[in-house]
Formats: C-alpha cells, structure tokens, sequence
C-alpha cells in the first residue's frame, strides 16, 4: 500500500513560532476536541458561522476566552479543519471528509492527514514509526532537548500527541507504537454481462442538477453530507427537525449566495 502523505491545503498553515530557532509548538487540544469544532461549524452553521456564533455553540462565554481561542487555533492552525475568512469561520474538505464521508477510508485518510499536518506530531511519527516509541521520561527529554517545547508545555504536548495519535488510529492498542491504519478499498464491480445482453445506461442519481463535484450527480459535499444525515421516513423530533432545516438553509444560502443587482 502506497504511503500517505498530508494533502496540502490551499492556505499553508502558519509556520511555528518560539524563541528557539528550529523549534516546535504543540496544540493545546486534541484531534477529536478539534473535530468537534468543526462538527459545530458545520452541521449547525451549515458550513459557515462567525465567532461569536462558535463560541456560544461550544459553550464559551465570550470570543476572548483564552480556552477558546486557543481550541480554535488548534483547530484552524494546527489541524486544518476549519478556516478563518474575515470575522466567519469555514470546514475545510479536509473536515467534511471526516464529518461526511463519501467513501469508508476518506475519514481515515483525513484524520491521518489532520494529524501528520501538525509538524511536530509528523516529525514524531517519522522518527519512530512502525518501532517502539520512548516511554514518558524519554519522550520528555526530546521533547524540550531535541524539538525545543518550553518545558512547562512538554507534558501537555505529550498527553495531546498520544491522544490525537490514538484518534487518528496510528497509536496502537498497547500505546507503544507508531503505525499507520489500514486504509480499505471499496471498488464497485459492475454486474456480470451476459452474450444477449449490453450493458444498461447508467441510472439518474437520486440528486442532481448541480453544476459541481459533489459526490451525488454534482451536489456539494456539505449537502450531501446533510442528505446522508436524514433519518428514515417516519416520525421525527421537532428539535431536531428544526437544527436539521435550519443547517440545509444555511448550507443553501452559504453556496449559493444572492445575485448582485445588475447596476
């Protein structure tokens, strides 16, 4: 299986700041912690909120919070999940894979590629993939010796290092190795042809229309996801019908903006 390397974004993250040259920073939080910014953007702003919107949806009292701000970054500079554009923060395709996934190995490839797009958590996983990593102590003594955290960052960067390892399924089970997951392969297979017979045209996609390269006959990814979130027919909760139209509106708007007036 051919090695995966970190799909680059279109806005390279910002490169890592300290006193010491050549030295690392870690994120504050972890892989699912950042996921789940996202998750908020994008299933309750539809893709797309302000700050101010994000943090009320994550439970912070304001947009200065230190842990916010810091939660965010670690999802915007560190993960690539979520982009800054103006006062608005927007999923990255690079969430929507995880969140809404087209194919069963696009989420494994994305959290992979969220975790190796930290430079300090790749250079880790190079230096001891696929051998035994150092216990604690040891990890320790890289970290602020080699890599040059501050010490008083070194055990958190530690703790979220293992942790985002294991949530992007490259810690194993024992916590004592670095190893990429296996990725599975889905190919669709054609049905058998017989002599008498040619092949049917292909069907009509149940959507379609769109004009881009979304997964289901060109609809976009954030409302195919939403579409693949639509529970059976049935009764349903007025609650969650309610988040659910109200993410599809804003989706709607979000990707297909207003017309100008013509002057």
């Amino acid at each position: 299986m051919a090695d995966i390397k970190p799909v680059p974004e279109s806005k390279p993250l910002p490169k890592p700041s300290s006193a010491a040259k050549g030295s690392f920073t870690a994120p504050y939080f972890d892989l699912d912690s950042s996921i789940k910014v996202a998750d908020v953007v994008y299933n309750r702003g539809g893709g797309a909120c302000t700050g101010d919107q994000l943090a009320h949806w994550l439970d912070y009292k304001s947009v200065r919070s230190g842990t916010y701000l810091t939660r965010v970054s670690a999802a915007n500079k560190h993960f690539g999940l979520v982009e800054q554009e103006g006062d608005r923060f927007v999923v990255t395709e690079r969430a929507k894979k995880i969140l809404a996934p087209v194919m069963p190995e696009d989420a494994i490839t994305a959290k992979l590629e969220a975790f190796l797009a930290v430079p300090l958590f790749a250079k880790v996983f190079e230096q001891f993939r696929g051998s035994q990593i150092p216990h604690e102590p040891g990890l320790k003594n890289l970290f602020q010796n080699t890599y040059k955290l501050l010490p008083d960052r070194v055990p958190q960067a530690i703790r979220v290092l293992l942790n985002s390892a294991a949530q992007a399924g490259i810690l194993t089970a024992d916590r004592t190795r670095l190893v990429k997951p296996a990725i599975p392969t889905t190919e669709a297979k054609a049905p058998p042809v017989k002599d008498d017979q040619s092949p049917a045209p292909e069907k009509q996609r149940a959507f379609g229309g769109g004009g881009g390269d979304g997964p289901i006959g060109g609809v976009d990814s954030a409302i195919a996801g939403l579409l693949r979130k639509l529970p059976p027919p049935g009764p349903w909760g007025v609650k969650e019908k309610a988040r659910f139209k109200d993410a599809f509106i804003h989706t709607i708007d979000f990707l297909y903006p207003d017309e100008e007036p013509s002057p």
